[in-house]
C-alpha cells in the first residue's frame, strides 16, 4: 500500500467518524428533544388535572356552602317557629294559670263567707262557685304542669270536703235533740275544724299555692 492509499483510507475513516458522531449527536438531541417534549405533555397533563380537580373541588365546596346555608335557614326558621310557639304556650299557661287561680280565690271567699249557721242562699252559692270552678280548672289544666295541677286539684278538694261536712254537720242541727252526745260531739268538732282551716290553715295552703304558682311563672 502507497502513502497515497493509506492517507485516502484516513480520511475516510476520519469523515466516517465524524458522520457517526453527528448521527449521534442528532439522535441524542432528538432524544433530548423528545423527552423535554414528554416531560411538558406530562405536565401540561398533570396541570390540566389539577385545575379540574381544583375546579371540582371549587364546585363541591360552593355547593357544600349552598346546603349549609340553606340548613341553616331551615335550622333558623325552625327555631323561630319554636320559640313563637313556646312563647304562645307561656302565655296561655300564665293566662290559664291566673284564671284558675282567681277561681279557686272565689272558692275559698264562698267557704268563708259560710258562716256559723249558713243560709240556703249562701250554701247554693257555695256548691256553684266550686262547680265554676271545676269547670275553669278542667277546661285549663292542659295548659300548666301536671305537679302545679295536681296541687291545685288537691287544694281546692280539701277546702269542698271540708266545707261540705260542715253544711252537713249545721243540717244535723235541726235535729240536734235527737243526736246522742257522741253524735253531737263529733259535730261540733267538725265545725270547729272547719273554722280552723277556713280561719287559720288555709292562709298557709294558699301561701304555698302562690310560691308554686310563682315558680312556674318565673321560669
Amino acid at each position: 500500500m502507497n502513502q497515497e492509499n493509506a492517507k485516502f483510507i484516513a480520511d475516510a475513516l476520519i469523515n466516517l467518524k465524524y458522520e457517526i458522531i453527528t448521527v449521534y449527536f442528532i439522535a441524542l438531541c432528538l432524544a433530548i428533544l423528545g423527552m423535554y417534549l414528554f416531560s411538558r405533555l406530562k405536565k401540561s397533563a398533570e396541570l390540566k388535572e389539577i385545575n379540574n380537580n381544583f375546579e371540582t373541588v371549587l364546585r363541591q365546596q360552593k355547593e357544600l356552602t349552598e346546603a349549609t346555608g340553606k340548613i341553616q335557614n331551615s335550622l333558623n326558621k325552625e327555631s323561630i317557629y319554636y320559640q313563637v310557639r313556646l312563647n304562645a304556650y307561656h302565655d296561655k299557661s300564665i293566662s290559664s294559670i291566673t284564671e284558675i287561680y282567681e277561681a279557686i280565690i272565689r272558692v275559698r271567699d264562698s267557704a268563708k263567707h259560710l258562716g256559723f249557721n249558713p243560709s240556703e242562699d249562701e250554701k247554693q252559692k257555695f256548691v256553684r262557685t266550686v262547680s265554676e270552678f271545676r269547670g275553669i280548672f278542667d277546661a285549663k289544666k292542659i295548659w300548666i304542669p301536671k305537679e302545679l295541677s295536681e296541687h291545685i286539684g288537691a287544694v281546692s278538694n280539701e277546702i269542698d270536703k271540708k266545707a261540705h261536712k260542715f253544711i252537713n254537720a249545721n243540717a244535723k242541727e235541726k235535729h240536734i235533740d235527737r243526736l246522742s252526745e257522741e253524735n253531737l260531739n263529733s259535730l261540733i268538732t267538725d265545725q270547729e275544724k272547719f273554722y280552723d282551716y277556713i280561719n287559720q290553715e288555709v292562709v298557709v295552703v294558699f301561701n304555698d299555692l302562690v310560691e308554686r304558682i310563682n315558680g312556674v311563672v318565673s321560669a
